[in-house]
C-alpha cells in the first residue's frame, strides 16, 4: 500500500514540473536492454504517453537485439555520450560493465536515469524498477504452495550479471531456504539471453537433470524457452512451472496449465516515471526519492481473464 501511494505521489510530483530549462525540445536516448522481447513493447507505451502529457520531447529508442549483447549496449550509450543529449535512459545489461560508460555521459551533464536492472556506482539520478528480490520472493511463495512445501525445483536464469533477474532468483532462493526447507533446489543454471539459447539450454537441462518437480524461470526469455522445452520433451502440465513477465505464448501456457503462475511486472508504468524523471534531472528539480518501486503481481489461470489484470498483459 505504501508502495502505491509512493508511485502516485511521484507521478504528481514529476508532473508539477512543466518549466522547461530550454526553448527547444529536450533531446532524450532511451537505450532498452534488448527488441526481442514483449516486456520493452509495454515500456514503450508508458514512455510514449509520458512523452504526450509532457511535450517538447524529441525521443531517440535505441537498443540491442538481445539482453545479453553487453557490448552493442556499451557502444550505443557512447554514441549518444555527446553535447546536445539532455537525458539517457538506460536498462543496463551488465551491472559493472557499464558503469564507466554512464560515468563519462554523466561528467558531460547528461542526465541519467537507470531503469528496470541495477548498475553499480552512484552517476545517475534515479533507478526506477520492479521490487525483484520481493517479486522471486512470490514466485517461491508460490510455488511451494503448488508443491505443498516440497520437492526438487529448478531455478532457471539468464545471463550472468543482469541485476534485476539476480535479483528474482535470489529472493526465490532465500524464500525457499526460510520458508521451504524441505524443497531442494537441484539445479540452478544460466539459459542464454535470446528465445533460442534459452531453448537450447532448457532442452539440456531437462535431459540430465532426474526427476524435477518444480521450475521457476526469471524473465521472458528464459520463460519462453522452458515451456519450448518442456513442450518438446512432453513433460509440459506434467511439473509445476512459475515464470516471469508474459507474452500470448506464456499466456497460452497458462490457459493450458502448462505454466502455473507468471509473475507480472509494469513496465508501462517504469517506462511513464522514467521519462518524468528524466525531464524533472533535466529541470534540477528536487530529487527526494532516488530509487523507485513498482510492483509485481501474480497471474494465475483464476485471474488472468479479470480486467485490471488483463491491463498489465496486453501491449
Amino acid at each position: 500500500m505504501k508502495k502505491c501511494m509512493l508511485i502516485v505521489f511521484l507521478c504528481f510530483a514529476f508532473m508539477a514540473h512543466p518549466v522547461y530549462a530550454k526553448d527547444e525540445n529536450l533531446n532524450i536516448v532511451f537505450i532498452p536492454k534488448s527488441s526481442d522481447q514483449d516486456f520493452w513493447t509495454f515500456m514503450r507505451d508508458g514512455v510514449n504517453k509520458a512523452i504526450l502529457e509532457t511535450g517538447k520531447v524529441t525521443l531517440t529508442w535505441r537498443g540491442p537485439r538481445y539482453n545479453d549483447d553487453s557490448d552493442s549496449q556499451i557502444a550505443i550509450l557512447k554514441m549518444y555520450t555527446r553535447p546536445g543529449i539532455d537525458a539517457i535512459l538506460i536498462a543496463p545489461t551488465d551491472r559493472v560493465r557499464l558503469v564507466e560508460p554512464i560515468r563519462k555521459a554523466a561528467a558531460l551533464g547528461i542526465k541519467m536515469i537507470v531503469l528496470d536492472s541495477a548498475v553499480d556506482g552512484n552517476y545517475h539520478q534515479n533507478f526506477i524498477t520492479t521490487d525483484n528480490y520481493a517479486g522471486g520472493k512470490l514466485a517461491a511463495k508460490h510455488l511451494s504452495e503448488l508443491l505443498n512445501g516440497q520437492g526438487r525445483v529448478v531455478v532457471y536464469r539468464t545471463v550472468a550479471g543482469s541485476a534485476s533477474t539476480e535479483d528474482r532468483a535470489n529472493g526465490f532462493l532465500a524464500y525457499i531456504k526460510e520458508k521451504s526447507p524441505k524443497i531442494t533446489i537441484v539445479a540452478d543454471s544460466y539459459g542464454g539471453g535470446s528465445r533460442g539459447k534459452s531453448l537450447h539450454s532448457a532442452t539440456e537441462l531437462l535431459k540430465n537433470t532426474p526427476k524435477i518437480d518444480g521450475i521457476f524461470a526469471v524473465n521472458e526469455s528464459s520463460s519462453d524457452g522452458m515451456l519450448r522445452a518442456l513442450r518438446n520433451a512432453g513433460l509440459a502440465g506434467h511439473l509445476k512451472f512459475v515464470g516471469f513477465d508474459t507474452t500470448e505464448f506464456l499466456l497460452d501456457g497458462l490457459e493450458k496449465q502448462e505454466i502455473h503462475g507468471l509473475v507480472v511486472q509494469n513496465p508501462r508504468q517504469m517506462g511513464y516515471l522514467g521519462i518524468k524523471a528524466a525531464v524533472a534531472a533535466i529541470n534540477n528539480a528536487p530529487n527526494k526519492d532516488r530509487i523507485i518501486f513498482t510492483d509485481t503481481t501474480m497471474v494465475t489461470r483464476g485471474n488472468f481473464k479479470n480486467p485490471e489484470i488483463k491491463a498489465l498483459l496486453v501491449p
